[in-house]
């Protein structure tokens, strides 16, 4: 007898579902597919470099000195007490009265200032009002949260929440002062991952609403004489950033302080622009409460001194009152050449005798060596007078 065959149960009949169904457990939903977007170059739009301040001379080729570009990232560093945040009141002010030179001369426009470190009655209002700044354009900044009493403005979590604010004001500039202390508390500032994450938002949010973001900062004492990698934080800055301004201090012979300001960093323009020489003035501002001492900065002509030549002499160890060979040298080849000769050319040959450009500009100061910007663009070049020769000049 053969042995019964063993056949499976007939299936229940099933209704037609479709193929995109299941019978059945369905499977965990699968995640959507990443894909890569390919988009030609023929279909990217191209936009021009504009430049929220922007030194260019007049006759040069245009934007040839534009120092901030707009709707961008950009830091201003520097040591305590060199006045980072009254130069970042100045830009301010010049923005609020359509004085800045650059794309938006003419064309007054709004600022948020968000600080963390001073106060807004007695310091940074003070400044403000000392500076000319149009008060009813600057914007202080808070952040209400009914789950936090002193709720702050945190970067990435408020990005949209700025850039929205920025559009409704017509803001052109955010001030972060200072850009780390806007930071979310559970952000690494040395982590470069991290500080990408935070401000990569920030950036393009500048860019989709038309604002410009200067970030104040201060140096490490290390990093040797670059002045990008003295920048407290992470190296991602130097990254994410386009401009860096640069603030120091040289010691004069006569025992007084020059304060010297330099781009040092410049993505979207020129590099090697002149520096500039400025002051921090003391300023008697009136309120209803008595008088409120505060300073303003003032910006004044160019120099051939930098940042990097300073942080380059106070790693070398270099002491002012150690100048007098340098002068008796300096003095030497302009009196052989005529009195006056090309600073560019001066500091060429200064180096090739072992003299640093620090230890020239201060013997510069200690001669009274006058000098004059000539030509214009990249044909600009300075020129260094002795005294007698100077009044030559200007008598001739």
């Amino acid at each position: 007898m053969s042995e019964p065959v063993m056949r499976p149960a007939p299936l229940a009949a099933v209704p037609d579902v479709g193929e995109d169904m299941w019978v059945g457990e369905a499977p965990e939903a699968e995640a959507p597919a990443r894909t890569l977007v390919l988009t030609p170059a023929s279909q990217i739009r191209l936009r021009p470099v504009r430049w929220l301040w922007d030194t260019t001379p007049s006759g040069a080729p245009p934007t040839s000195e534009g120092r901030l570009p707009m709707n961008s990232l950009s830091i201003a560093a520097g040591g305590p007490g060199l006045g980072k945040s009254q130069f970042g009141v100045w830009l301010a002010a010049h923005i609020t009265a359509g004085t800045l030179p650059g794309e938006l001369w003419g064309k007054p426009r709004s600022v948020i200032y968000a600080a963390t470190e001073d106060s807004w009655s007695y310091t940074i209002a003070p400044r403000l009002v000392a500076a000319g700044a149009d008060m009813d354009r600057v914007f202080r900044i808070d952040v209400q949260d009914d789950e936090r009493l002193h709720a702050r403005l945190t970067l990435p979590t408020d990005t949209s929440l700025l850039g929205k604010a920025a559009e409704e004001y017509s803001v052109a500039l955010v001030v972060a002062d200072p850009l780390l202390s806007m930071l979310d508390s559970s952000v690494n500032d040395y982590r470069a991952t991290e500080i990408r994450a935070s401000l990569e938002p920030l950036v393009a949010t500048a860019d989709r609403h038309n604002f410009s973001v200067l970030g104040l900062a201060h140096f490490t004492k290390a990093g040797g004489s670059d002045p990008l990698s003295r920048v407290s934080g992470s190296g991602a800055f130097g990254q994410l950033i386009r401009a860096l301004i640069a603030f120091a201090k040289v010691e004069a012979e006569d025992g007084t302080d020059e304060f010297v300001m330099s781009l040092e960093k410049n993505n979207l323009g020129r590099l090697g622009l002149p520096s500039y020489q400025y002051v921090i003035q003391p300023v008697t501002v009136e309120t209803p409460e008595g008088p409120a001492y505060v300073s303003r900065f003032v910006l004044g002509p160019e120099t051939t001194s930098s940042v990097r030549d300073a942080m380059r002499a106070e790693n070398s160890g270099e002491q002012p009152g150690d100048t007098n060979e340098v002068c008796d040298w300096l003095q030497g080849r302009l009196t052989d050449l005529g009195g006056s000769d090309e600073a560019r050319e001066i500091k060429k040959a200064a180096r090739q005798q072992g003299y640093s450009d620090s230890a020239v500009d201060r013997a510069k100061r200690k001669l009274k060596i006058k000098s004059r910007q000539v030509g214009f663009g990249k044909e600009r070049t300075s020129h260094w007078y002795l005294p007698e020769a100077w009044a030559a000049e200007e008598a001739a």
